[in-house]
């Protein structure tokens, strides 16, 4: 696969990713309220930066003795 053609297809995928979190957010927001939309939103963000954060230092354990 030539590197424009994987490119184009990342930027596919973030397109539609950023379209349907418009229309997630939209509707949770028409529904619920903006506090409950940034919950949906943010929360997935949160988990994913513990785990990485956890990640890390798991890998970095034995470093700190050097």
């Amino acid at each position: 696969m030539s590197y424009a053609f994987k490119l184009a297809a990342v930027a596919i995928a973030l397109i539609v990713a950023f379209v349907l979190g418009i229309v997630i957010f939209s509707e949770i927001w028409y529904q619920i309220g903006l506090g409950a939309a940034l919950v949906v939103i943010c929360a997935p963000l949160l988990f994913f930066a513990w785990r990485s954060d956890r990640k890390s230092r798991r890998a970095r354990e034995g470093l700190e003795d050097i």
